[in-house]
């Protein structure tokens, strides 16, 4: 079964709904699965590997120390606190031409891929830094409306669920020595053009899930504006 990019994101903010979280931070998380499997990083099924740090959890609020550049997710998900953190470090950089963030205690940092793409048009330059699940360096950069990972043969120190996030006013001269993969306005219409196709196990985890939000038809729904041709019909 196929879907469309906006079944898909309705589904999953439907979902966070069911989940527990508020409205915003729904929409927020709902765009980065989205965007996740619109450009083939299997959105759904990290999803579903989320569930169980997230569902009934949700913990917005971020506590930003002495240091504001030295964050402790403490195992959080990046669902929850990605948002907030990338708007506020974003808001940093215009104090100062370049800033470099360290983030530990982190379970799920490919979660700030679409967040960083999200702001490529506002921000020259930005990079995010981690291990994945097999300690393998991950390595992405982000220009206008472009992200790109890769290899490079620069020497970053990062340690196992820390991530660092690079943001500049500036141009780099950091680069991959090899690009092996890269997504771009040009490469999301032509996937937007084509259906998406999440593993059907999957998509109905997450689906059961946003059944959560369904408020069944009666008389006494109806007298409250239940069933009035929203997402309940």
């Amino acid at each position: 079964v196929r879907y469309s990019f906006y079944e898909v994101y309705v589904t999953a903010l439907r979902a966070f709904s069911g989940m527990g979280f508020p409205y915003g931070a729904d929409e927020d998380a709902a765009f980065i699965i989205a965007w996740l499997e619109l450009n083939n990083f299997n959105g759904i099924k990290l999803l579903v590997n989320s569930i169980d740090i997230i569902d009934n959890r949700y913990s917005g609020e971020n506590k930003i120390d002495n240091n504001e550049f030295i964050i402790n997710l403490k195992n959080s998900s990046v669902l929850m606190k990605g948002p907030a953190l990338i708007d506020y470090f974003e808001s940093k950089l215009g104090q100062k031409k370049k800033i470099e963030i360290i983030i530990n205690n982190c379970l799920d940092a490919h979660y700030f891929i679409p967040l960083l793409y999200k702001i490529s048009p506002k921000i020259i330059f930005s990079k995010l830094i981690y291990l994945n699940s097999n300690n393998k360096k991950k390595i992405y950069v982000f220009k206008k409306n472009l992200m790109q990972a890769g290899l490079s043969s620069h020497e970053i120190a990062i340690e196992k669920k820390q991530v660092k996030i690079i943001m500049s006013s500036e141009d780099d001269l950091f680069f991959l020595d090899k690009i092996k993969r890269e997504i771009s306005s040009s490469t999301m219409q032509n996937n937007l053009a084509k259906s998406l196709n999440p593993n059907i196990e999957d998509w109905e985890i997450i689906e059961k899930i946003a059944q959560r939000t369904f408020v069944p038809e009666s008389e006494e729904s109806r007298i409250k504006g239940a069933g009035g041709g929203d997402d309940n019909d």
